[in-house]
């Protein structure tokens, strides 16, 4: 009868979890990522405005199974992508709120699939670089990442929660890595 009640338990929690909205896992800056910039110079920029294309998929929530997961950041994904280059840029001291190089984005597209087996996840976006209003650099980038997911709801979908900050470190990696990008905020 215990084992009964415990299982009964067990089913209603995961139920319960599996039905929950969730916050993406606040961002953390990568060591790489900012090595990586620290490499390309000391020239500063600033952030201008980061918005979301029309119709764009996970703009403002991303579908986890029977969750969804909403940004820790502004009320969209583009707000989490701009929170994410900022800290990066903090840290490697390339962030000057005045400066005259500036970097602003679209989002394109963001999602993550806890898929059984393994999961997914990409973002991609539109960065622009303008320099005294004049553009500098354009292109799309697009970070990817998988990792090991389960058939229960309950690890799969904490597991989809904890990868979204390293498919937005995979973006910021061919970002800061594109000798373009580079020598645009020269």
């Amino acid at each position: 009868m215990k084992f009964t009640m415990k299982l009964v338990a067990v089913a209603i929690l995961c139920v319960w979890l599996s039905g929950c909205a969730l916050q993406a896992q606040p961002y953390y800056p990568s060591v790489d990522n900012v090595s990586v910039l620290k490499r390309g110079g000391q020239s500063v920029a600033r952030l201008g405005g980061f918005d979301v294309t029309s119709g764009a998929k996970g703009a403002t929530s991303i579908s986890l199974r029977a969750s969804s997961m909403t940004s820790s950041v502004g009320g969209n994904y583009a707000a989490y992508l701009a929170d994410a280059l900022k800290q990066e840029l903090q840290l490697a001291k390339r962030f000057d709120p005045v400066a005259a190089v500036e970097i602003s984005g679209v989002l394109l597209g963001t999602d993550v699939d806890p898929a059984i087996g393994t999961g997914t996840g990409f973002i991609e976006a539109r960065i622009v670089v303008k320099k005294d209003g004049q553009v500098r650099y354009e292109k799309t980038k697009r970070g990817d990442a998988h990792w090991e997911s389960s058939f229960a709801g309950a690890v799969a979908i904490p597991a989809a929660q904890k990868n979204y900050p390293v498919v937005v470190q995979r973006l910021l990696n061919a970002l800061y890595s594109d000798v373009d990008f580079q020598n645009a905020l020269k």
